[in-house]
């Protein structure tokens, strides 16, 4: 009888270390979907910025003006930069992220 016991208390213990990492990995993928709606919404802005800059300096050259790259752009230029920036750095969250699911997942094998 003692020894049902313990084999009760094992599988007890079985069952809540696969809920502990169920909730883990749920937790981990909701993070995952956290980060890539940031990344397209990123992206998003970094297409509009292209198409702004394209839009001013179309106004510009349509209107017969002189396009001073260096001036009349380099807040464009900051602004892509920055966003560049940012996407790199959600990515590489993704990628961190994706790892510690991939070593859970080799782990759990």
């Amino acid at each position: 009888m003692v020894g049902m016991m313990r084999t009760k208390e094992e599988l007890t213990q079985a069952i809540r270390t696969q809920f502990v990492n169920v909730r883990e990995r749920g937790r981990m993928l909701a993070q995952a979907l956290k980060v890539r709606a940031d990344i397209a919404a990123t992206r998003r802005r970094l297409r509009s910025t292209f198409a702004d800059l394209g839009e001013t300096v179309y106004t510009k050259l349509n209107a017969g003006e002189a396009v001073d790259l260096a001036e009349n752009l380099s807040e464009f230029k900051l602004q892509i930069e920055g966003l560049k920036a940012e996407l790199r750095q959600r990515e590489e969250a993704l990628k961190v992220i994706m790892d510690g699911e991939a070593e859970e997942e080799q782990a759990a094998e």
